[in-house]
């Protein structure tokens, strides 16, 4: 089907004023990560798309190629996109071609890694903390627990899931919409859903699953002729 020259022309302006955008996002991060007192670190190609907030006493590193924010996404306009390194020792890592969704949390005293080429759903948030103490006398003097979270390459996160401290995921595992993911060693290629979520797939095996499913319905189908 033949497109007017009016559909194409608004098609390629809108290209334009997404870049542009990204690019002044860009700018506004860079400079809100230096007047708060972030180390901010930004490789090639990276792009906001939509507006992120950089802050804390910590480090934060975004590799090359890597997106924040989807401009056809939900909430693009009514959220943002946080990385918070808050104690001097945080470190936050978003590796290559990293692609985040909208309204992206982490917040940080330790350490988040993420891989390279993950995908982070919409209203994804991940903490390396408790953020409080677990006893009641406890929860407005401490932060509780604190362990790192790092996910494989490849790592696909869904809309709303929630990653806590001591979370380490294998690379190529799916973690579930709406899970909620605890302490604990996930292994790569399986899918990690509930809450508390739980290994409730393997990738591998569905897939060999499918191939003998296929095989068998094209035998099937040879044999019916």
């Amino acid at each position: 089907m033949k497109r007017s020259p009016f559909v194409l022309l608004r098609r390629h302006i809108s290209k334009f004023l997404r870049s542009l955008t990204a690019r002044l996002h860009l700018l506004q991060t860079l400079m809100g990560a230096w007047w708060g007192g972030t180390s901010l670190t930004v490789g090639r190609g990276v792009r906001f798309y939509q507006r992120t907030r950089v802050s804390g006493e910590g480090s934060v590193r975004i590799g090359r190629r890597a997106t924040l924010g989807y401009p056809t996404g939900g909430d693009f306009h009514g959220s943002c996109c946080e990385l918070q390194a808050r104690s001097p020792e945080a470190e936050i890592a978003l590796g290559n071609f990293v692609a985040v969704n909208n309204g992206f949390l982490v917040i940080s005293v330790q350490r988040v890694e993420i891989g390279d080429g993950c995908l982070i759903g919409k209203g994804v948030q991940i903490l390396d903390f408790d953020a409080h103490g677990v006893a009641p006398e406890e929860r407005r003097t401490s932060i509780g627990r604190i362990a790192s979270v790092v996910l494989g390459k490849n790592v696909w996160v869904g809309n709303g899931a929630i990653l806590l401290k001591g979370t380490r995921i294998g690379d190529n595992s799916i973690v579930a919409a709406g899970a909620v993911v605890p302490e604990g060693d996930y292994p790569a290629d399986v899918v990690i859903g509930g809450n508390p979520a739980r290994i409730i797939a393997e990738l591998r095996g569905a897939l060999r699953g499918a191939e003998k499913r296929s095989e068998d319905e094209e035998h099937a189908s040879e044999n019916a002729h």
